[in-house]
């Protein structure tokens, strides 16, 4: 059942969301969007920016290669030039690879890092000017991997390692400044990446999987779960918090 929305918490303000077409990002967009945020989705994904438009004819859509820095930083401006300023920002696009260690190459290493974590620093930055005058607030999609690592996926849970750290570094930074930078670490989700992978050939599937403990959530959070948690750092209500890494995982990793 779909979470009753009654707050109006984003009225007058404009939201970045990246990887917006499918999963915890499109959830995003439509939570932000619900409460009254102006949102500009990104993803490289036109279809479906396309389907979210159908459903949300409001938004902005824009389209960007997050392997490609300068197109990165380039969509972020892109996003303020729309509507003359960016209260939030969600870095929320990426990447899930699966592969025994040995296998990984550099173009695999790069690759990832330059989707997961080197897209978020461009867009940031270039966010940043906007950002200073509105005393805006970010959030980044981590991952549970991100603390606990998790088996043949070592390049994912490193860059999204580097997302907590890069988080929290901004917070420090800018704090002065106003702006908040917040992480997220969704646990399983049913989304492309968090369920339905082909199994890995070779692979010890007990090392890599870990079950969800909560009542009604034991094949995985919904999107919209992730969605909540994000908009509630964005807002008001979370004046108080910066630099911090909010897990949401269905006590997968407990015990």
């Amino acid at each position: 059942m779909a979470a009753r929305i009654d707050a109006r918490r984003f009225d007058g303000k404009v939201a970045l969301v990246t990887g917006a077409a499918s999963g915890i990002g499109r959830a995003t967009a439509l939570r932000l969007a619900a409460e009254g945020a102006q949102v500009v989705a990104a993803d490289r994904d036109r279809a479906g920016l396309d389907a979210l438009l159908a459903e949300l004819p409001s938004a902005k859509t824009l389209t960007y290669d997050a392997a490609d820095g300068d197109a990165s930083a380039a969509m972020a401006r892109e996003a303020i030039a729309a509507f003359g300023r960016l209260d939030c920002v969600v870095c929320n696009a990426g990447i899930y690879r699966r592969a025994h260690f040995a296998d990984i190459t550099p173009v695999d290493w790069t690759t990832l890092f330059a989707i997961n974590l080197g897209s978020v620093f461009r867009i940031v930055q270039a966010a940043l000017p906007s950002l200073l005058e509105s005393r805006g607030s970010v959030v980044a999609t981590s991952s549970t991997s991100a603390e606990h690592g998790i088996a043949y996926a070592a390049h994912y849970s490193a860059a999204k390692a580097g997302i907590t750290a890069l988080m929290k570094s901004l917070a420090i930074e800018f704090a002065s400044a106003g702006i908040r930078f917040n992480a997220v670490a969704p646990g399983r989700v049913k989304t492309s990446i968090g369920v339905g992978l082909k199994p890995l050939e070779g692979a010890d599937e007990r090392l890599a999987t870990r079950p969800n403990r909560l009542a009604g959530k034991l094949d995985g959070g919904e999107p919209a779960d992730i969605a909540s948690l994000i908009a509630f750092l964005l807002s008001e209500d979370a004046a108080y918090i910066t630099g911090t890494l909010i897990t949401a995982d269905g006590a997968q990793h407990l015990g």
